[in-house]
């Protein structure tokens, strides 16, 4: 099909034109203009890939990076040794000297006491060495009650409660150790009686020796002498052994005599105990300081790799995040189906793991001191809380970002009428209810809803009225107890009862006008529904008495309007007609001496001159019929004989009548009817007359050599005609059309020379002849485009085979 309104191109405007129609074409069949994406293959499986190694790679990133980071932040575990020594690590070196501390105590006092528990507490609150200084200070320090000799019995007791509170150590094996004082045994765990072979280390299993003797500590390892003092001098935090013997941390003269030898086993071994009660306990420190050391060796090595598997994954990602695009389009196709309600359930879950976990406790101590007073320390404190908070929730963090991600993707890829809401559900059920009630309510007289609000708010007023005295009944007895305060309470009351009271008789007064409110509307209905003639009468006092007198005015003024244009209508239908009646006689007679003057033997100009009368004679007798029939239909007076008729065949008789004058046109006429019969209600004739009339227009005012499109559709070739058959002729016109000019008006014409012959009643006649058959006729004019439109409903029949 020819989609070029005319044939000629004497502009740019035929490109426009050719271009409009392919957009609304590729619009209407956007599969036929587009066709079907070619689909590549192994393209699901990369878009697979991409979103699974994206995944994969954030979650081993974030996940790996975040447990370093809080092991790092939170202190928690032992430091790693990277040659798989468990005795390099400083935990070790530290369980050492903590050992060195108790056996001095041992061997000097016969028993550790509470010392080591006592500098455990003193640790965070000191300056230089923090448990150590304290250390220092109880083990290391002359006292009076030390210094003094000990009895044998005492000393006997003290070894026997010395021997009872550090049984648990003979039982250890990691440690061996042997406690001398003035060169007697005081204390052991091995079966030697000598000190021989710790000084030989010679001891199977164990290859880590400590000799103390005389202020001083040597340590062996693996055969070698390892420096312990280094330049002579201890530093906290930088020396590693904390042990007696640097120049400024040197052993109390009470602990003279003392000489303790100590072994480590190489691999230590979990032992065992059984206390009195017959259950049994775990208890090795050296063990746990070597499963700490190999733990957070592999925590390490772990994180590692994990961190190098993320990354690999992510490069993956990158190769395929185009293709991601796809998955995330399919995964908001399978997300689309959820709930707005479930995402939320889902977002509080990870949130739940969030506040489940120990961080937020520092997070919240933080928080507190910055309430209760602020100190610039608070800044660093509240920083390292936000920072435990989100390490130690790291994986809840991560699910909650999933959560997110997906639900960000959901939005993205659905639009909003298409996501589902349990809630928005529910609440556009409610408001519908709340609609259909509304316009439930709307249908009763505006004086009832009216008199219903005021009585419901007269009854809520008068409950609180009874309330109120029943308030005052009840204070006063007591009124001179409460004094002036009461009194003035009392007053308040009694104001505020004479105010609902006030609302009570206003509401009366409400209802009343709701009243003549409602007479009111009564009477506007009564106006729009043509009564001119019935004034209303409020009485004097009425409040919307003014409106009412208003109104009635109103209506005598439209009822004179309306009688002023009926008698103006009346008299020019009156005056065409008997125009168009007295015309009808000499027309008669000049018709018939003109055809007589024809039929006579005349001179050529003569002739000529008889022919010209005859031609306008009969134009001024088309003129007068249509202008009588024209006053006919606008007086209602025009005789219609409805019969069912196939428009179709009707359109295809009207086109084979006019063939002569379309083929003498020069015009090319495209034809789009369909094959099947299209049935209306409809008199023939007069629709006869209509398309007529169309096709002359356009004969008549279309630019030569262009194209007329005649096109009828139906139900099923038009969905936004459903039922209907619309018939529609589109031509561009020769002049240039004006804008806001109605051309189904009489007398009005295209060409404003009036020279094309034409009497301007023919839109006019056509859209009378349509409304009467009970159709509708509409003009459209886009710049020199000039369309009308014919529109019929279908018979019965034919809407029941299109349902």
């Amino acid at each position: 099909m020819d989609t070029k309104w005319n044939g000629t191109e004497p502009e740019n405007g035929g490109e426009v034109e050719y271009f409009v129609a392919a957009q609304v074409r590729q619009t209407i069949e956007p599969e036929a203009a587009e066709g079907p994406a070619p689909k590549k293959r192994g393209q699901t499986a990369k878009a697979a890939a991409g979103f699974l190694a994206f995944f994969l790679g954030i979650t081993l990133v974030l996940g790996s990076l975040g447990a370093l980071a809080e092991r790092r932040l939170m202190q928690r575990g032992a430091e790693p040794d990277w040659s798989g020594d468990w005795q390099n690590t400083q935990e070790f070196r530290d369980e050492v000297s903590s050992y060195l501390m108790e056996f001095l105590s041992l061997g000097a006092t016969g028993t550790t006491g509470n010392a080591w528990y006592q500098t455990a507490e003193a640790w965070d609150v000191a300056e230089a060495g923090g448990w150590r200084r304290q250390y220092t200070e109880i083990i290391l320090t002359d006292t009076a009650a030390e210094s003094r000799p000990v009895e044998e019995e005492e000393e006997a007791l003290t070894a026997r409660e010395a021997e009872g509170e550090n049984a648990y150590r003979t039982g250890d094996q990691n440690v061996l150790y042997l406690i001398m004082q003035d060169g007697h045994i005081r204390y052991k765990n091995v079966e030697a009686d000598s000190a021989k072979r710790f000084r030989d280390q010679s001891l199977e299993g164990y290859n880590f020796y400590l000799t103390y003797q005389d202020g001083k500590a040597s340590i062996f390892k693996d055969g070698v002498e390892l420096d312990v003092y280094g330049d002579g001098i201890y530093v906290s935090g930088k020396s590693p052994w904390f042990i007696p013997g640097y120049d400024n941390l040197k052993a109390g003269a009470w602990l003279d005599g003392v000489t303790v030898y100590m072994a480590v086993r190489e691999e230590p071994v979990r032992y065992w105990f059984q206390d009195s009660g017959g259950g049994r306990y775990y208890y090795g420190r050296m063990y746990q300081v070597a499963q700490r050391a190999e733990e957070a060796r592999t925590f390490y090595i772990r994180q590692l790799v994990l961190l190098g598997l993320g990354a690999l994954w992510l490069c993956v990602w990158l190769a395929f995040r185009r293709e991601k695009k796809l998955a995330d389009a399919k995964i908001a196709s399978w997300t689309g189906h959820l709930w707005e309600e479930v995402w939320v359930l889902l977002a509080l879950i990870p949130l739940g793991w969030l506040f489940a976990a120990d961080g937020w406790q520092e997070l919240y101590w933080a928080c507190r001191e910055i309430w209760w007073g602020w100190e610039p320390v608070y800044l660093g404190q509240l920083a390292y809380g936000a920072a435990s908070f989100l390490l130690s929730s790291l994986p809840g963090l991560i699910a909650l970002g999933w959560v997110l991600y997906l639900a960000v993707n959901n939005r993205r890829y659905n639009p909003k009428e298409q996501r589902k809401s349990l809630l928005r559900s529910l609440f556009r059920g409610l408001r519908n209810l709340l609609c259909s009630l509304r316009m439930k309510d709307l249908e009763r007289p505006v004086e009832k809803r009216l008199a219903r609000t005021v009585t419901a708010g007269t009854a809520a007023l008068a409950l609180i009225l009874a309330a109120l005295v029943l308030f005052l009944a009840a204070m006063l007895p007591d009124i001179a107890w409460y004094g002036a305060r009461g009194l003035a309470f009392i007053l308040f009351l009694l104001v505020l009862a004479l105010g609902v009271l006030a609302l009570l008789v206003s509401s009366a007064r409400s209802l009343r006008l709701g009243r003549d409110l409602g007479r009111l509307n009564r009477q506007i209905e009564s106006i729009r529904a043509g009564d001119l003639s019935t004034p209303l009468d409020l009485p004097e006092d009425a409040d919307l008495r003014k409106t009412a007198e208003a109104l009635n005015d109103i209506q005598a003024g439209m009822r004179t309007a309306l009688a002023e244009q009926t008698r103006s209508e009346r008299m020019k239908v009156e005056l065409i007609s008997n125009v168009s009646h007295d015309l009808k006689t000499p027309l008669t007679s000049i018709l018939s001496y003109a055809e007589l003057l024809r039929q006579e033997d005349l001179p050529p100009a003569a002739a000529d001159y008889a022919r010209v009368i005859d031609e306008k004679a009969q134009r001024l007798k088309t003129m007068v019929q249509d202008v009588f029939e024209v006053s006919k239909a606008a007086a209602d007076q025009l005789p219609v004989s409805m019969e069912r008729l196939d428009l179709g065949k009707l359109l295809r008789q009207t086109l084979a009548d006019l063939d002569d004058p379309i083929q003498k046109s020069g015009l090319t006429f495209k034809t789009d009817l369909p094959a099947e019969p299209v049935m209306i209600d409809a008199d023939g004739k007069r629709l006869y007359r209509v398309f007529q009339n169309l096709i002359d227009n356009a004969l008549r005012y279309a630019l030569e050599g262009s194209r007329v499109y005649l096109t009828l559709k139906t139900a099923e070739r038009a969905a936004e005609a459903a039922g209907l058959a619309q018939v529609s002729v589109r031509n561009t016109s020769r002049d240039e059309l004006p804008e806001g000019v109605d051309f189904t008006a009489r007398f009005v014409r295209g060409d404003e020379s009036r020279t094309d012959g034409g009497s301007g009643l023919g839109l006019s006649i056509a859209s009378s002849f349509t409304e009467a058959c009970g159709g509708t006729f509409q003009v459209e004019t886009v710049a020199d485009l000039f369309t009308a439109v014919v529109t019929f409903p279908l018979a019965e029949t034919e809407q029941e085979a299109e349902r």
